[in-house]
């Protein structure tokens, strides 16, 4: 038998041995779960960390986004003063580095180029940032980037390009395309034709709406462009006799004016004024039209043989006039010879038919400041002495010389009207001036 003690002994080793089997087994029943629960705590936890990184690299983009759209909001905001100033300009060697102006306060790119268009294909006109393309670049149209761009007419993306036919790509873009990248390249076009390519580096951040801000841009240059292309035709015309390409009468009288004004000014001013002998008859017997020819045949002679410092134009009708800075009588007298020979010695269209076979012209000469100190006094001078020639046979050149002068020499208006023209371009003053040469009977 076991006594008390022992018995209670024996109970709590029972006791711990069912305790301890009790465990076990209600580890081992449950411990699967237990790790399924850890494992699921675990990937919560990266789930949230992942969550946590992904919403901090979010608020960093949208931070991003946000100071981009602001620089994009107040690079627009921009675009219209830009482009007021961009109007502005006149000068067109002044617009390509306006319009790369704009560009890089829209788009921030790491270098543009301005590319105009040449007889022989493009040339790089203006360069911003590090580009390996420098100013004077020329690339043919049809190659390379730029190139195509300009035979395409459409604006260009890397996107773009990827889509291009195999043919395409080893042919037009075999070469010529940035080794830095680009971003986007625009055609400058009016009507159907290109006048400039705007090639655009690779941008720090993308915009939204990029290709259509470029459109606008290459728009509002060519208008630029185009209007500063029609002014400068309009000054030209201003200065240029329509007809012959000569300066007009009133923008070669102001040359004079300036020369007589400029300092150091010129010593002596030679004044040969000419014109074609019996040009009515020509008319008459031609037709106009051949009349017209025989001015600007007669004009291109001009502009290929006078020399660097002398000015020649068209004063009227038939009539021309050759301006020779610093040359004295002697000097006039030659220059006026040597064109009045390289004219009798040409032969013109129809020249057979005049009277002396030929075409030929008369002149007059007077030189300041010894002949007259005002530009009005020097031309009525060289008109008398164009008279002089006129009634000496024709065919010559006379130099002013009051002894030699007929008295039924007849009184010259050209100077009155010349001090007129000077002060405005007044229509009424053409006609009187176009009559007063007209109305010297047997001058042809």
């Amino acid at each position: 038998m076991f006594s008390a003690l022992e018995l209670i002994g024996y109970l709590v080793i029972v006791t711990a041995l069912a305790g301890t089997l009790g465990y076990r087994w209600a580890v081992g029943v449950h411990e699967p779960r237990l790790r399924k629960l850890q494992l699921a705590a675990t990937r919560a936890d990266q789930t949230v960390q992942q969550q946590r990184r992904t919403a901090e690299d979010l608020c960093a983009r949208l931070e991003t986004a946000e100071k981009r759209c602001k620089q994009l909001e107040h690079s627009l905001a921009e675009i219209p003063e830009i482009a007021q100033e961009l109007s502005a300009t006149r000068d067109l060697r002044e617009i390509p580095e306006k319009a790369l102006d704009l560009v890089q306060k829209v788009f921030q790119p790491s270098y543009s180029v301005f590319y105009r268009s040449s007889r022989d294909g493009l040339v790089a006109a203006v360069v911003r940032g590090e580009s390996e393309f420098s100013v004077g670049h020329r690339i043919k149209t049809g190659e390379g980037l730029v190139g195509w761009v300009a035979v395409k007419q459409l604006a260009y993306t890397p996107e773009d390009m990827r889509f291009e036919s195999g043919m395409v790509r080893s042919t037009h873009l075999a070469s010529g395309v940035p080794e830095k990248g680009f971003s986007l390249c625009l055609p400058v076009t009016s009507g159907s034709r290109t006048i400039g390519v705007i090639l655009i580096g690779p941008c720090a951040q993308p915009i939204p709406h990029w290709r259509a801000i470029g459109r606008t841009i290459a728009l509002i240059t060519s208008a630029v462009i185009s209007s500063a292309t029609v002014l400068r035709e309009q000054r030209l015309l201003a200065k240029t006799d329509g007809l012959t390409g000569l300066m007009n009468r009133k923008h070669l009288l102001l040359q004079v004016q300036e020369l007589l004004v400029a300092d150091p000014r010129p010593r002596t001013i030679g004044f040969f004024l000419f014109d074609i002998d019996h040009f009515k008859k020509y008319n008459d017997t031609n037709g106009h039209l051949p009349g017209d020819e025989l001015l600007k045949s007669l004009s291109q002679l001009l502009r290929d043989n006078i020399r660097a410092a002398e000015l020649v134009g068209r004063y009227g009708g038939e009539e021309f006039i050759m301006v020779m800075p610093n040359a004295d009588r002697a000097g006039a007298l030659m220059a006026a010879e040597r064109i009045r020979g390289l004219i009798s010695g040409t032969t013109f269209p129809n020249g057979e038919k005049q009277p002396s076979g030929r075409v030929t012209v008369s002149g007059g000469v007077a030189v300041w400041p010894m002949d007259g100190s005002d530009v009005d006094t020097l031309l009525r001078k060289a008109d008398e002495a164009l008279y002089q020639a006129k009634r000496a046979g024709r065919d010559r050149v006379c130099a002013y010389a009051p002894a030699a002068l007929g008295a039924d020499s007849p009184p010259s208006r050209v100077g009155q009207v010349v001090a007129q023209t000077l002060l405005e371009d007044n229509p009424e003053a053409q006609f009187e001036f176009v009559h007063a040469i007209d109305g010297r009977s047997g001058t042809e």
